[in-house]
């Protein structure tokens, strides 16, 4: 038993409302549960972003070259970055993060893409950027479809461009990928993929652009 809490008569312990004057016995979580849900999850995330906070969010290394040995040289992220910590990568270069390996293997312009029956042209004044590249898992877990690397264009202005997916239909009809859609990338697979993307012809002739590879960490390639 426990007391009202507005009129104080003795009421079950498990009471909602008091049976004497009508009031509500829960406190302001119980009469909120949606609210306090959300809040939880948000505090949650909080701390989690506390927690990684004090961590180096550039450590991706870029493999650009070969020592003595022969061997592959790993070129750290402070050597490969701007001002602004960007890590910053050549078309060749391996571009390591803790869960992926991920090389541009070429970016070229082109007028149309596809193939005899399936095939797609830029709208007037545009051209293609395609760009040809390969990711693979390096860690001990398969990385579901929502967490897979991904490859924008920017221009010189760090405008974000999304490929054309029409293109990039048309143009797997003439290359060989292996593209992973909803499917996990287990451990040790590497994957081929390409992006198709439609720019003013006129824009990209100017120069200063580059692409934004995401992943759990985040890379730059420079292109003209």
């Amino acid at each position: 038993m426990k007391p009202c809490k507005e009129c104080k008569q003795e009421i079950s312990s498990s009471a909602k409302k008091c049976p004497s004057c009508g009031k509500d016995q829960r406190n302001w979580f119980m009469k909120h549960k949606i609210l306090s849900f959300i809040g939880a999850i948000v505090l949650l995330i909080i701390i989690s972003v506390a927690a990684n906070g004090g961590k180096d969010n550039n450590t991706a290394t870029v493999s650009n070259g070969t020592d003595k040995s022969g061997n592959t040289a790993a070129v750290s992220s402070g050597d490969n970055k701007k001002a602004s910590n960007e890590v910053v990568a050549k078309v060749g270069d391996v571009i390591k993060t803790e869960k992926f390996e991920i090389t541009i293997t070429s970016i070229e312009e082109k007028a149309e893409v596809g193939g005899e029956y399936i095939n797609s042209k830029p709208s007037e004044g545009g051209t293609y950027v395609v760009v040809n590249w390969q990711y693979k898992n390096i860690s001990d877990k398969p990385i579901g479809s929502f967490s897979m690397a991904t490859v924008n264009l920017l221009d010189k202005n760090s405008t974000k461009y999304d490929s054309d997916i029409g293109a990039t239909s048309s143009y797997a009809t003439e290359t060989k990928l292996d593209t992973k859609i909803l499917s996990d990338l287990n451990p040790g697979i590497t994957v081929k993929d390409a992006e198709v993307f439609e720019v003013s012809k006129e824009l990209y002739k100017a120069g200063g652009w580059r692409l934004k590879i995401k992943a759990d960490k985040e890379a730059f390639v420079n292109i003209n």
